[in-house]
């Protein structure tokens, strides 16, 4: 066994080794926790339905852990199964939930004015929706990458390398790419709904 340090091993080493090591699978998961969250937030859910989610990823990270064809890209299989995870729980929540009148706050007080007016509201969430819409049409990795763009923006090449599997020198090209098809989706979509 190496002694080289957990945060310094490769991704496709410390993958291998978390079969059988406890504290290799912990530092696995620390290395990739902010990132899946990331993703997570991306999809505006409650805080609950959120943490569903991310257990969700996490278990079926650990029971597909032995089936990882490259470990090394461990990461990009952990946004392709949160990305999954996550439109699994927005179904359901869907589903189940009802508006509840008492959350729409209509007493004149303070706290109420500086809350968004529902129109304010509604047409916030129709532009999320449209963003949202337009992500989910991307193929891999360009949805990851714009998930990313739109989290951590300035966040660096490695980081999105070691997220989507993408070579380091391919990273700044697939961004460009990404943020170029999310653009016409986003203008193909506001001139489709004009009359």
């Amino acid at each position: 066994m190496s002694d080289q340090p957990w945060t310094e091993m490769a991704t496709g080493e410390l993958v291998k080794r978390a079969l059988d090591d406890a504290e290799a699978l912990e530092h696995l998961i620390a290395r990739f926790a902010r990132r899946v969250r990331s993703v997570v937030r991306f999809y505006g859910m409650s805080l609950h339905d959120a943490q569903d989610a991310e257990q969700t990823v996490w278990f079926s990270f650990w029971q597909h852990l032995p089936l990882i064809r490259t470990p090394e890209h461990a990461g990009a299989w952990l946004a392709a199964a949160t990305h999954n995870a996550c439109r699994k729980q927005l179904k359901l929540t869907r589903r189940l939930a009802l508006e509840d009148p008492v959350q729409l706050d209509m007493f004149d007080t303070p706290a109420a004015r500086d809350r968004p007016t529902p129109e304010e509201h509604l047409l916030a969430t129709e532009r999320r929706r449209r963003v949202y819409r337009a992500i989910t049409e991307l193929a891999e990795p360009d949805r990851t990458i714009a998930i990313l763009d739109m989290d951590a923006p300035r966040a660096s090449a490695s980081y999105v390398a070691d997220f989507t599997g993408l070579p380091l020198d391919r990273v700044p090209s697939a961004r460009r790419r990404a943020r170029r098809r999310l653009r016409r989706l986003l203008i193909d979509d506001s001139t489709g709904e004009c009359p």
